[in-house]
């Protein structure tokens, strides 16, 4: 007989939380920044992944992580010459949006040519 974990030990995202992280994704594909959007799930932890293309290392990658009761953290993340950079981290979903485009904004810059710092 093998026991599972309790149901609130995983840490999903709601409509809500998808929908907002998916249209920032979506804007910037039509940008061109993005083209693969891929989940990870690992140990409970849920991670959703932005690529500028299937199979390269993600530009972007998103953790929810449980802090107790109900409340949760967003972290973005990104690679860096060491290891990973975080770029935005908020509890309220539109705080972590808006630090996270803000980000994004400076990497499609980066990519342009027009700057140089994420």
């Amino acid at each position: 007989m093998s026991i599972k974990p309790p149901y609130d030990q995983k840490i999903g995202y709601t409509r809500r939380e998808f929908g907002a992280i998916f249209q920032l994704y979506s804007q910037n594909v039509y940008s061109g920044l993005f083209k693969d959007f891929s989940f990870l799930d690992m140990n409970g932890k849920y991670y959703i992944s932005f690529r500028e293309e299937a199979g390269k290392t993600p530009l972007v990658t998103i953790e929810k992580r449980k802090l107790g009761g109900d409340r949760v953290l967003f972290v973005a993340t990104t690679p860096a010459q060491n290891g990973l950079k975080e770029i935005a981290r908020s509890e309220k979903l539109e705080a972590f949006i808006k630090q996270l485009k803000g980000k994004i904004e400076i990497l499609k810059n980066v990519k342009n040519g027009q700057a140089n710092i994420v």
